[in-house]
């Protein structure tokens, strides 16, 4: 077996991908709409629920100014809390994006990784910061491989998406699933087909882009989340401009499939890439 392809414990996953619409700087509107749709998530038998950036907070940093960091929350924050015990009594793996305030002051455009025991077991800082972003968070300095039911998968926010090394080191780490939460506008619709479609099939993974939909004045989020397979077919996707919850089941098998079929990850020319920096 070629090295990078592992024999994964369980073939077939169901996800949740939130299409959720914000109300802006909202922190109990939003906890509740989230709640209700992981609820919705959880009944439909989902076993991971992914919401998209910001989830909590809404985005559109412009208009929120240093609000911002009155409305990140710590990890010992009681309203982490919601989410965690309903990852635990509902027995649901949850990735929530939000804005994550260190004890410093520092904020971060995080997601958390919670499991089925509502355990928070770890976090993706977005490395790649758009426009108004770099005015208020830092950014990450890592990615990170998880690991839930036995499948081990990444997880990129937004704009992260545009640069490849990240999802490509992450296919090599041995990803099998990458998880993209956004809040993507409509002018740039075309890049996230294009960017979408392309990041799964040249790591041959199932590419999870979760976007919010709704307006925040002049920033409009069109939604249109979507399931790409390890080939770069999309096979889920979500309306544009409605919120919903798309479900759908994947089988984790394509991915051997496509990797040994299409060799990407096992062909590269590494002594042609060692000087990219």
């Amino acid at each position: 077996m070629p090295k990078g392809v592992s024999k994964i414990k369980q073939r077939k996953l169901k996800l949740a991908l939130v299409q959720l619409k914000c109300e802006l700087g909202n922190l109990k509107y939003n906890k509740d709409k989230i709640l209700e749709h992981l609820g919705n998530a959880k009944a439909e038998g989902a076993d991971i629920v992914c919401l998209p950036e910001l989830a909590t907070t809404g985005y559109n940093l412009e208009l929120m100014g240093n609000d911002i960091y009155d409305l990140s929350v710590g990890l010992d924050d009681d309203y982490l809390k919601y989410f965690c015990n309903f990852a635990k009594e509902q027995k649901i793996n949850i990735i929530l994006p939000l804005s994550l305030k260190e004890e410093n002051g520092d904020i971060y455009n995080t997601a958390l990784v919670i499991n089925r025991q509502g355990e928070i077991i770890g976090r993706y800082d977005k490395a790649h910061l758009f426009l108004h972003e770099k005015r208020f968070y830092n950014s990450g300095e890592s990615y990170h491989i998880f690991e839930l039911e036995g499948v081990k998968f990444g997880i990129i926010i937004c704009y992260d998406l545009g640069f490849p090394e990240a999802a490509r080191k992450m296919a090599l780490q041995g990803a099998k699933i990458l998880f993209v939460p956004s809040a993507w506008r409509i002018q740039d619709i075309g890049i996230w087909d294009l960017n979408t479609r392309q990041r799964a099939l040249e790591n041959n993974l199932f590419l999870c882009g979760v976007n919010r939909v709704g307006s925040e004045e002049d920033l409009y989020l069109f939604g249109g989340s979507r399931v790409v397979n390890p080939h770069g077919q999309i096979t889920a996707s979500a309306s544009q401009g409605n919120e919903e919850v798309l479900i759908t089941e994947i089988d984790l098998e394509e991915v051997e499939k496509a990797r040994d079929y299409y060799q990407y990850l096992f062909a590269r020319r590494k002594d042609l890439d060692e000087d990219l920096s």
